[in-house]
């Protein structure tokens, strides 16, 4: 099987992934967008790169220039691995170890910025809560799009599986079939 056919076969699969983790830190970026809001509307003090883009810009445009700025350093670092991801199926010796490897890599890194943004969020929902403002709203979001990011996060994790089970039966790859 040549190279090409090996990116054209998993290019659905890696798409979807690209597109699942993209969605999961979507969901997570909605709802702490919702617990900002509500913090900089209880005047509240939110970290100086944030409040310097809500000077300049006002409330609503600072605080989503503020998480797409946060979110563009996630897709930048997502596409790299996923393109690494590809890269890897098409590697002469040992490609199973490679594309098993950085299948793990995507996984824990969307893991850990999944995990990390929903502290974030449980951080600022514990500080409106701390300051007497209602939470309901901010809390129930969460956890809906938290439930959303996970669905997707999961999906992700399972599209990732059958893609190495797919490169694994499609002709049994060797590396005499490589170029």
């Amino acid at each position: 099987m040549s190279s090409r056919r090996l990116l054209i076969t998993n290019f659905r699969e890696h798409l979807d992934v690209y597109v699942l983790a993209s969605a999961s830190n979507a969901f997570l970026t909605v709802s702490q967008y919702l617990a900002v809001s509500a913090a900089v509307a209880s005047y509240l003090p939110v970290d100086p790169g944030t409040s310097a883009l809500i000077a300049s810009y006002g409330r609503v445009p600072g605080i989503a220039l503020a998480l797409l700025l946060n979110s563009l350093a996630f897709e930048g670092i997502l596409s790299v691995l996923v393109v690494v991801l590809a890269l890897s199926a098409i590697v002469k010796s040992g490609w199973r170890l490679a594309y098993a490897f950085s299948s793990m890599v995507i996984s824990a890194f969307v893991g850990y910025w999944l995990g990390s943004r929903f502290l974030v969020i449980l951080e600022w929902i514990s500080t409106l809560q701390t300051n007497r403002v209602d939470i309901s709203s901010s809390y129930s979001s969460l956890f809906w799009f938290g439930l959303g990011a996970t669905i997707c996060y999961v999906l992700m994790i399972l599209i990732l599986r059958k893609s190495y089970g797919k490169l694994g039966r499609d002709e049994h790859v060797t590396s005499k079939d490589l170029p």
